[in-house]
């Protein structure tokens, strides 16, 4: 089943996909999903939309999904580019109800002004879109794959460990401390503030993606959160502010960072053990300090850091490119959004 968490940047991205039983898919035939559909999300992230592929025929959607069926699957892309305009996203504010949670009713979706302009002009929208998107999508798959290589190189040194003296992290690391700032106001630099889903919801092991041509000897930090049997790292490459929730780790040199991003990714389940409460997300600075490791030489960490460093590296470059792909394809779109005004309702 497909929830609005699982459509993500127009793309359907099912990181935990709900199994339901047959019989109940069978009880809702109507919202089984087709190749060609289109879906918005009608509640927090409301009108972003996105297409059904192959990959998910036959599967079902949640009520906080819209499922609208097209004969014509071009009109589906135009109307799934048409809900990432300006016009259509403010459109959309202006009819969600709630405060807690924005919420778009399907009555109101009914009613969305849609301007379809001559097909020539769509189609041709729609070629610059797509060439946009299929290039964010090989740099997704270029960071990912990058990163998926430094842990299988990781794996390959780590089988080692048992040559290796035991320690605790306190022995490795400069400092562990668990954030206590509270959300600062966004004049106050709310930007550099990082929350517990800051670091669980990114896809890549980083926060705050910046150019960065080097990585090798970085100075940032490991921050670390809790939640439901892991624990999520991501590195620091811009100075934060840590929030409640949140484990802040300072390695000892800049060749130890990378080490201690992949030990903590490869022992994900055996360390959110060590957190407390009864949703199991208060990881203390005490506790964490105290859990032993197996340490490598100096040589090894000099070796695996020159490695990830570089592939690292190439993973940042890929998404620095997106966010350059993205502000070309917001243009795009707000060029499109005022050559093609809605009409007057």
């Amino acid at each position: 089943m497909l929830r609005a968490g699982d459509i993500v940047a127009g793309r359907i991205q099912p990181s935990e996909a709900i199994r339901v039983e047959r019989e109940v898919a069978e009880a809702h035939s109507k919202t089984r999903l087709r190749p060609g559909d289109l879906l918005v999300v009608l509640v927090g992230r409301i009108g972003e939309a996105t297409v059904v592929g192959s990959e998910q025929e036959g599967w079902n959607v949640a009520r906080s999904v819209a499922l609208v069926r097209c004969a014509d699957p071009g009109l589906a892309q135009w109307l799934r580019v048409w809900l990432a305009m300006p016009t259509a996203r403010a459109w959309c504010e202006t009819q969600a109800a709630g405060t807690a949670q924005r919420t778009l009713g399907l009555r109101s979706l009914r009613q969305l002004p849609v301007v379809l302009p001559p097909l020539v002009d769509r189609e041709r929208a729609l070629r610059v879109v797509h060439t946009i998107e299929s290039k964010v999508e090989v740099n997704d798959r270029i960071a990912h794959t990058a990163v998926a290589l430094v842990d299988a190189h990781f794996g390959v040194l780590a089988v080692d460990k048992k040559s290796w003296p035991v320690r605790t992290f306190k022995d490795v690391i400069r400092s562990a401390r668990t954030g206590t700032a509270a959300r600062p106001p966004v004049h106050q630099g709310a930007e550099g503030w990082v929350a517990p889903a800051d670091v669980l919801r990114t896809p890549l092991p980083y926060i705050g993606i910046t150019d960065v041509s080097d990585l090798a000897g970085v100075q940032g930090s490991v921050l670390i959160v809790s939640k439901a049997g892991q624990a999520r790292a991501a590195v620091t490459l811009t100075p934060v502010i840590v929030g409640r929730g949140v484990l802040e780790l300072g390695p000892n040199e800049g060749n130890d960072i990378w080490w201690l991003l992949h030990e903590i990714r490869s022992r994900s389940g055996e360390l959110s053990q060590l957190a407390q409460g009864t949703a199991g997300r208060e990881l203390s600075a005490r506790a964490f300090a105290h859990a032993v490791v197996a340490w490598p030489p100096e040589e090894v960490l000099v070796r695996f850091a020159h490695l990830a460093s570089a592939l690292h590296t190439r993973a940042i470059a890929a998404q620095h490119e997106n966010r350059t792909l993205g502000a070309l394809l917001a243009g795009f779109l707000r060029n499109l959004a005022s050559s093609a005004r809605p009409p007057r309702v």
